[in-house]
């Protein structure tokens, strides 16, 4: 698809949520009008990324990260909705599904009239996918029987197509394999819970599902038996792709709030914009939305490389979710008393923010895994003070734990995990900027990254003396 033509359907976008999407009408009903969603299929979102032959418009990860992001700015339920329907939803039909499962699932998905939904999470099993119970075992018939439990399904309600994750011991010649499943929630068996209350995202439709004897066809299977575990990171990539371009959308819509706020509001006789500490917060909030953009670009534009894009969607889902709520909560903080009222429009947008460090891999265990990858598996690095302080922080754990001894050292990978991300976003600004107000914000976050991965970890007596007391349930 042409430059041109996205341009003009992100227009196209902007003005339907202008007049249509209403973030705070949607909070308070606890549901998107359907007349939204129906609005949104027209504009044909629910088909950005599905083959142009199934009625999709086939477009590139970056297009449609630039799609979820401007929605997002005017809703984040609405752009959980259609980005998930994207991402997990279907990225595992689009990639691994047969002919035959294509021409059955796909016209209708890209059409918005079925909603896609993916259950992994169980009560068990969050970002811990090797807990997986739900279970499914092949019967002398070629069909699959489920048992088991899904919670926290995005889309649950409105979905009529669930991909799911279930571990299938010995199926494919995994013994402890798990396998995807195509599965309609109509099934018998297939028992869809009541909406859930939340925090935030309460436009969005958040589900647990029941399987109680459910009986599969063998075209349920979605790919290779017993390949769930690996066809799983690749899904994961496409979701945490489009939830960060959606942090991006909540971080813009925020800065943009604060800034209409700030030149408006005077304390101490003069605009709050004129107040040093406020101009130097702002000015960081503007580095970490530019680094933010410019992290998910990067990210998007290694789409076909499954192992970078898996990588670098791990540093931008922290980031960018990290982000998000930073500069939510800023907005709130500058906006002083307006902003804890809801009428103000900001408060939303913290509360919609926040389950995105929680979801699609919880940020500790993303920066731990993070940490990891780079002690085992470093990237090549350039001759300069950024990835020279990552490094330096890497040979350190390598020093003081040599061999696999440094495996075990979960504090220090997540530190590390956390100085990776920082680079990638600060290496990311850097590649991008253009223009001397865009190579500003990216010095900015380069030196703080810098500085990130050079800061001292926390005294070590002092929190094995805490932790200590706080296992025995004493508190200081």
């Amino acid at each position: 698809m042409s430059a041109d033509v996205v341009d003009a359907l992100l227009r196209g976008v902007k003005d339907f949520t202008k007049r249509h999407v209403h973030a705070l009408a949607i909070d308070e009903a606890h549901r998107i009008p359907p007349e939204v969603l129906s609005g949104f299929a027209e504009l044909g979102l629910f088909g950005l990324t599905l083959p142009p032959e199934f009625g999709g418009a086939g477009l590139t990860a970056l297009d449609a990260t630039r799609v979820i992001t401007t929605i997002a700015q005017a809703d984040r339920s609405v752009a959980t909705t259609i980005g998930l329907h994207l991402g997990l939803g279907t990225r595992g039909l689009v990639a691994w599904g047969t002919p035959a499962q294509h021409e059955r699932w796909l016209p209708s998905l890209a059409s918005g009239e079925v909603i896609a939904a993916f259950a992994t999470t169980e009560p068990g099993a969050g970002s811990d996918l090797s807990a997986l119970q739900c279970l499914a075992v092949a019967n002398g018939a070629g069909q699959f029987t489920v048992n088991g439990n899904k919670i926290y399904v995005t889309n649950g309600g409105l979905a009529s197509l669930l991909t799911i994750t279930a571990a299938t011991p010995g199926l494919g010649g995994a013994a402890r394999g798990t396998s995807l499943f195509l599965v309609d929630p109509k099934t018998k068996g297939v028992l869809r819970q009541p909406e859930e209350h939340k925090l935030g995202l309460r436009g969005s439709s958040t589900t647990a599902f029941v399987f109680d004897e459910t009986v599969l066809p063998p075209d349920a299977l979605l790919g290779e038996p017993g390949q769930g575990t690996a066809y799983l990171h690749h899904v994961l990539s496409w979701g945490r792709l489009l939830l960060s371009a959606g942090c991006v959308g909540t971080a813009t819509a925020a800065l943009e709030a604060t800034l209409l706020h700030v030149h408006a509001r005077k304390q101490f006789h003069r605009a709050l914009i004129k107040q040093e500490v406020v101009q130097q917060q702002l000015a960081r909030a503007a580095a970490i939305k530019y680094a933010m953009s410019a992290l998910v670009a990067h990210a998007a534009a290694s789409e076909d490389d499954h192992a970078a894009l898996a990588r670098l969607t791990t540093s931008a889902k922290v980031f960018c979710s990290d982000g998000a709520v930073e500069l939510a909560d800023l907005a709130i903080q500058l906006h002083g008393g307006a902003g804890y009222i809801e009428d103000t429009g900001v408060a939303v947008m913290l509360r919609d923010a926040r389950v995105t460090r929680i979801f699609e891999g919880a940020n500790d265990v993303l920066l731990t895994h993070a940490g990891l990858m780079e002690l085992t598996e470093p990237q090549p690095g350039k001759p300069d003070a950024l990835d020279g302080a990552v490094e330096q922080r890497r040979q350190k754990i390598l020093t003081e734990s040599p061999g696999v001894r440094a495996l075990n050292r979960k504090v220090e990978q997540h530190a590390l995990g956390k100085a990776v991300v920082w680079r990638d976003a600060a290496r990311a600004a850097l590649a991008q900027a253009r223009t001397p107000l865009e190579a500003a914000a990216a010095a900015l976050v380069r030196d703080e990254a810098i500085a990130l991965a050079a800061r001292p970890a926390l005294d070590a007596p002092a929190v094995t003396t805490l932790t200590a007391s706080l296992l025995e349930g004493v508190f200081p």
